[in-house]
């Protein structure tokens, strides 16, 4: 093991890290945690858009780094998030117009989970997702961008990233329909919360959060089984960005119906492509080269993954970046491409191997204990990956709220049940 600790540098605290951790300091007073982040360097990847013609000047770099945040209760692993973060770098130009730049940067968040294991009811996932949606403030310093692009596929699985847990009788398994109640209320919360200014500024950005849903094989008209009091807008795609200027002392997110394209758009010019994706993996096929937005919201109706009874939902928002959240974020832990400190792909991947042994167990308490004890001491003696200790401070939740009734639920698909005339008996 000594030798694999003088080949891999300590990382540096993450801002990552830092920013998990204030976040879960708002959660109910009377708990403690550990925050662990693993993050890579910057790598070269394939383009997000790989099959988008240009008729002029084009050169384009993506860079992609892929970070796991873990927290843990009493040595136990409790929950965990894997985002996958992608900057896109484009160079233009256009006969005699001098070439123009453009940077873009969009996360997906692929991975979601807790094991079962916290002590106390409180939303710790919610506030693992807001925590890491602040920290994307780092880019603002690091590359000056004004807002970050948010995805995220939901689909329900028992378990994402702790073996076995489905097992686990004290975690709670969202349905189809729950989970995607429950990822609107986060992003919803979680991008209040990340487009927040910081402690000492009391301007609000110019731009409010926007966020697009859709619901492969639904209607807006079904909206509100999804949304609530939150049902969005159905102003059309096209002006998505003309009427972001944000209310005075609001911060409010604005619900969008659709993806953030133009519906008549052809789907490989702008719809993007991250890996291990349903929409990737159509648009993979060689007869969707014509398919427009539309087009390609139809077949994913349909599709093995998204259709055939299953409800999932693509999540895809714009959070605003603050400047001074961005400096602060550079100042806590380097924010550039550098690799010093960092992982590579390769060491990022041994860490998953890990992760998904099948001798991982977290269906009881005790097997819990003995993987994250597994895992940790692993990334201790490979990598030295530092954490940060949290105590929370925040209010207890109130009785009404954890009291709260369960929403009705939506009718069944396709249930003519309430249309067929029944025959009366005829009795001889």
């Amino acid at each position: 093991m000594a030798s694999l600790q003088e080949s891999h540098p300590a990382q540096q605290r993450a801002p990552v890290a830092e920013y998990v951790a204030e976040s879960l300091r708002t959660l109910p007073a009377g708990s403690s945690f550990s925050v662990r982040v693993v993050y890579t360097a910057d790598h070269a990847v394939d383009s997000l858009t790989p099959r988008r013609p240009f008729s002029h000047f084009h050169a384009e770099s993506t860079y992609s780094r892929r970070i796991l945040a873990f927290v843990l209760q009493g040595g136990c692993l409790v929950a965990g998030l894997e985002a996958h973060e992608f900057t896109t770098l484009r160079i233009e130009a256009q006969g005699a117009q001098p070439p123009q730049t453009c940077v873009a940067v969009d996360c997906c968040i692929e991975k979601l989970d807790s094991s079962g294991e916290l002590a106390g009811r409180m939303p710790m996932a919610r506030a693992l997702v807001a925590g890491y949606l602040r920290s994307l403030h780092r880019y603002s310093a690091a590359l000056n961008v004004p807002s970050v692009g948010v995805h995220v596929f939901a689909r329900a699985q028992p378990e994402y990233l702790f073996a076995k847990s489905k097992d686990n009788p004290r975690k709670r398994i969202l349905g189809d329909l729950d989970l995607v109640k429950w990822w609107q209320s986060t992003l919803h919360h979680a991008l209040e919360y990340g487009a927040r200014p910081a402690p000492d500024q009391s301007k609000l950005p110019s731009v409010h959060p926007v966020a697009n849903c859709i619901v492969p094989g639904s209607t807006m008209l079904e909206s509100p089984w999804f949304f609530g009091k939150d049902r969005p807008s159905g102003a059309g795609l096209e002006n998505r960005n003309a009427s972001g200027s944000c209310a005075e002392g609001s911060l409010s997110v604005e619900w969008r119906w659709g993806l953030p394209y133009p519906l008549s758009a052809r789907a490989h010019d702008c719809v993007l492509q991250f890996p291990d994706d349903p929409i990737t993996r159509l648009l993979s096929e060689a007869h969707s080269s014509a398919w427009s937005v539309s087009a390609l919201l139809d077949m994913l109706s349909v599709s093995e993954e998204c259709g055939s009874g299953h409800r999932t939902a693509y999540f895809s928002a714009s959070l605003p970046l603050c400047p001074d959240i961005g400096a602060l974020a550079g100042a806590i832990g380097n924010c550039g491409t550098a690799s010093q400190g960092h992982l590579s792909f390769e060491d990022y991947d041994k860490i998953l191997v890990v992760l998904f042994d099948k001798d991982m167990d977290f269906s009881s308490t005790a097997s819990a204990l003995s993987s994250s004890s597994r895992l940790m001491g692993y990334l201790d003696s490979s990598f030295d990956i530092p954490f940060i200790d949290v105590e929370t401070t925040g209010p207890a939740i109130s009785a009404d709220r954890a009291q709260a009734p369960k929403p009705q639920e939506p009718p069944a698909v396709n249930d003519l049940s309430t249309m067929v005339r029944k025959r009366r008996k005829v009795v001889s």
